[in-house]
This record gives structure tokens, C-alpha cells and sequence, in this order.
């Protein structure tokens, strides 16, 4: 009898043991973080000497592997040179990317994503403003019409990633390219940045997304630009788009 009693105590300390290390690893796993960055050119990290370097997502996923909360991480979906409308293009294909040789569709990396970052539309506004070459504004009958259509496009984008991705999605607003180039060219377009960016709020606001300020950070820091007429950042640029980013993942996911 108390041979099956020990036995009986030693079963009931085995089964509690086993419930206690799968809590923890269930509780550990759930705090772990698939991380995706889609977009253009920023989100894939594209210098201003037209070389493809570290991006905002790199330093981003470099951040959470130093805090042992990473479990994936991939940029491959962005392109330079996307539109919203290639990215949702992207996404009504279900693209496919290989990572470690192993295959990846879009929505299905979409549902298992914890964290969704998303640099998109700006492309749309600076190939209408026709950037690389001379131009003037008030050769648009309404440059502001221009970019309620190109926040429309994003609108579509933006409803179909949240129907896949229940999680943390976080959209990238607008910066001025032009600060450290040429001040009458960035006042000629800040008025049309802050209104782009003004609606890029309420649009994330609307899907229940998080959105993330650049602009005045650029605005005030020289060395995120070159002093060239060229959008892309300088390293320090993606570093401290990284930064506004991670400021916002320790206060809505890792703080939790």
C-alpha cells in the first residue's frame, strides 16, 4: 500500500512538473516576435549611393535578437521602387520567397506575424512630383487631390494586410527629402508632406494600426539626409526611423 502510494505522489509530481514547463514554454514562445517589414525602398534599405545596406527593419530586428525576443525576421517581400499598388499586388498573388531554402507566401508569414512594419507611398507622391528632375508645383491643378488618390491606394493596402495579420501593424509616415538639400525646394513641399502625413494618420488610426512620426525628426537632423537631390537616408537616417519604431514596440508589445 504505500509502495502505490509513492508511486501515486511520484505520478502527481511528474504531471504537475510537466503542466509548469509547458506553461513557461508556452509563456516564453508567446513572447517571442515574427517580425515583417514590407514596402519600398526604405523598408528594403536602400542608400543614397544606390546600394542595398541595412534598413530600418535590419536595426529593428537587431534590437529584439539583443532582447531574446525574435524568433523571425525577413525583408524579402519589400522592393525598391514598390507602390502600395504592388505591394497589395503582392498580396491578392500571395508572393512567394524562399528563406533558409524554405518557402514563404505572404499571408501565411501575414498570420503568423506579431509585428508588421510598413514604409509605403511615398513613391507615389515623388514620382508625381517628379523628383530627379526640375519642376513646379503649380504646374498640378490640385497636387492635394494627387494625394488623396495615392492615400486611397494605400486605404486598399492597408484593409487587405489587417484581414490577414490580427497583430501589431505599424505604418511609416512621411519625411521632408528635401531639408538638407535645398530650402526653398523643402518649403516649397513640407505643406504637401504634412498633409500626406496628416492623412496617413487618420488612415492607420482607421484599421487600428499604429503609426510612426519621422517627420520631425528628419526635420531637425541634418545627417539623416545626403546634400544631394536624393530621398533615400543616410545610415543614421534608417537608424533613428528605427529608433521612432522601437520607442512604440516596447510601449505597445514588449512593456505587456
Amino acid at each position: 500500500m504505500k509502495y502505490l502510494k509513492r508511486r501515486y505522489k511520484l505520478l502527481i509530481g511528474f504531471i504537475i512538473s510537466g503542466i509548469i514547463l509547458i506553461t513557461i514554454f508556452l509563456i516564453t514562445k508567446d513572447r517571442k516576435v515574427y517580425y515583417l517589414s514590407l514596402g519600398d525602398s526604405l523598408a528594403q534599405g536602400q542608400t543614397p549611393y544606390n546600394t542595398i545596406e541595412q534598413s530600418y527593419g535590419d536595426y529593428i530586428a537587431d534590437y529584439l535578437k539583443d532582447k531574446e525576443v525574435l524568433e523571425f525576421y525577413t525583408k524579402k517581400f519589400s522592393k525598391s521602387g514598390y507602390r502600395s499598388i504592388d505591394l497589395l499586388n503582392d498580396l491578392n498573388k500571395n508572393k512567394q520567397i524562399k528563406v533558409d531554402g524554405k518557402k514563404i507566401t505572404l499571408k501565411n508569414a501575414l498570420i503568423k506575424a506579431d509585428l508588421v512594419t510598413v514604409s509605403i507611398g511615398a513613391n507615389d507622391l515623388f514620382y508625381k512630383l517628379n523628383v530627379g528632375n526640375e519642376f513646379d508645383l503649380n504646374e498640378f491643378d490640385d497636387i492635394y487631390t494627387y494625394v488623396d488618390e495615392t492615400i486611397l491606394d494605400v486605404d486598399k493596402l492597408l484593409y487587405e494586410l489587417r484581414k490577414s495579420c490580427k497583430e501589431q501593424i505599424m505604418v511609416f509616415g512621411f519625411y521632408n527629402p528635401f531639408t538638407n538639400f535645398s530650402s526653398s525646394l523643402s518649403s516649397m513641399v513640407e505643406p504637401i508632406i504634412i498633409y500626406a502625413n496628416t492623412k496617413m494618420q487618420t488612415l492607420v488610426k482607421k484599421y487600428d494600426m499604429t503609426y510612426v512620426d519621422i517627420h520631425d525628426s528628419f526635420l531637425a537632423n541634418d545627417n539623416y539626409l545626403p546634400s544631394t537631390l536624393e530621398i533615400h537616408p543616410t545610415k543614421a537616417g534608417y537608424q533613428a526611423m528605427a529608433k521612432s519604431a522601437i520607442k512604440l514596440i516596447d510601449e505597445k508589445m514588449l512593456a505587456k
